[in-house]
């Protein structure tokens, strides 16, 4: 949907001014309950003076999967669903797969006047990585250097670790970030990769690929924007930080928390922007004393 002029940052909040029934629009599609995504972009080639904003709004939130896919995946799609023209030439000259990369952020405006919303949306705390908070590291180089120590518990045999620890070697105050380069290094899988790795399991004799699904499968978890098609794997220190049942015993968390809601607003500039920074990073949720244990909740990237 074609929905006019594009925002500025220094816009007023979207209920008042000129853009206040394009607000009502937003706010009539969000309680619909058909509706279950909604995502803006921009396009300054559309023969008027300035950029126009247009609206996609999904039915089903895996259109997601498509609205995020990588440029060759686009390339795919139009090659394999656009018919050849009569007279040869591309049917499309200005669109294609790095096009799209373009859309899939929607410009800082869009969510600063979200975020002027009343009341301001719960997510919108959460722009920006918080400079008053400190990085607390894993250091392979040199353990002893480092924030944190790993030790294990070995098998009866000591051929096997049965499980794994992490203690704090300082004191690491609440909100604190835990191991954020690790964590920002995680493994992103499509759906349709996992796919393809399982398929590969039913031949059998592929010991390196199934010991891969199990791993994916043990310390891998699913983005938190739905229908989005990605799997978030980590593959730094981090998974070797032990998880417990009850939540109550966990000292760290998602950086995040669940919305009070229950659930992410069909609409939230904020929350498609920084996707996967809400899908990896982890703080502590409370005050770690020096060699004190580090331990999260099992559950904790499966709450909304």
């Amino acid at each position: 949907i074609q929905i006019g002029r594009a925002p500025a940052i220094n816009d007023p909040r979207p209920d008042i001014g000129i853009n206040a029934p394009r607000e009502m629009l937003f706010k009539t599609l969000e309680a619909l309950p058909e509706v279950e995504a909604m995502f803006v972009y921009e396009d300054a080639h559309c023969g008027f003076m300035e950029p126009r904003a247009f609206l996609v709004v999904c039915k089903d939130a895996a259109c997601r999967s498509r609205w995020y896919a990588s440029a060759d995946v686009i390339d795919y799609e139009i090659y394999d669903r656009i018919v050849r023209t009569q007279s040869k030439e591309r049917a499309l000259v200005y669109f294609d797969g790095v096009t799209q990369l373009g859309y899939q952020v929607a410009p800082k405006a869009w969510e600063t006047v979200y975020c002027r919303r009343e009341p301001t949306p719960f997510e919108c705390n959460y722009r920006h990585l918080p400079m008053d908070k400190q990085l607390f590291e894993y250091n392979i180089a040199n353990e002893d250097e480092g924030d944190f120590k790993l030790s294990a518990k070995w098998s009866e045999d000591n051929e096997e670790i049965v499980e794994t620890y992490v203690h704090a070697n300082v004191d690491i105050p609440e909100g604190s970030f835990i191991m954020p380069s690790h964590l920002a290094s995680s493994l992103v899988l499509s759906d349709e990769t996992l796919k393809g790795l399982r398929g590969n399991l039913e031949y059998g004799g592929v010991t390196v690929i199934e010991d891969f699904v199990k791993y994916i499968e043990e310390f891998g978890h699913e983005s938190k924007a739905q229908g989005s098609g990605h799997n978030i794997v980590e593959i730094g220190a981090s998974y070797l930080i032990r998880s417990v049942e009850n939540a109550s015993e966990s000292n760290v968390g998602r950086w995040i928390p669940a919305h009070p809601d229950n659930a992410r607003p069909k609409y939230s500039p904020v929350y498609e922007r920084h996707r996967l920074s809400f899908d990896v990073f982890m703080v502590a949720t409370k005050d770690i004393a020096k060699g004190e244990e580090v331990v999260r909740f099992n559950e904790m990237w499966k709450i909304a």
